[in-house]
């Protein structure tokens, strides 16, 4: 059996090794639906991989796939959505929390209005990172 597509391989292995640990937990620790599923889902997820990355044909579109600028174009655009989607939902969650705390007096929500405040911080710190980089080389 020759591996023709490496990267593939190991991450099948990973997912079987991650599939049979969560298959030994549950022998010693009994089975639960949402574990037994993730089991199954891993256990599958990773021998697809492996059996993909020993064909020659199946790791030869694999690559192809990989190596696609519509494919490469999608997962950009996706996580700039994603991004975007992302530092408004913590805009809207740092909002609620400082009302929380002026409107109620809740004092739980000041350490939350801190990492929500901390948090869309970084995000607007690395998207302005970002920009300046890729102005500057593209």
């Amino acid at each position: 059996m020759k591996i023709y597509y490496k990267s593939n391989f190991f991450l099948g292995l990973f997912f079987v090794i991650l599939g049979i640990a969560m298959l030994i937990v549950s022998v010693f620790k009994g089975f639960d639906m949402k574990g037994g599923i993730i089991m199954i889902l891993c256990l599958l997820f990773g021998g697809g991989m492996i059996l993909r990355s020993l064909s020659a044909s199946m790791s030869r579109e694999d690559k192809i796939s990989k190596l696609d600028e519509r494919n490469d174009l999608i997962k950009k655009k996706s996580r700039s959505v994603a991004f975007m989607w992302s530092e408004g939902i913590c805009a809207v969650c740092l909002v609620g929390c400082m009302a929380g705390h002026s409107v109620i007096g809740e004092v739980v929500s000041v350490p939350m209005t801190i990492a929500f405040g901390m948090m869309l911080s970084v995000m607007f710190l690395l998207e302005l990172i970002t920009t300046i980089y890729y102005n500057r080389n593209m």
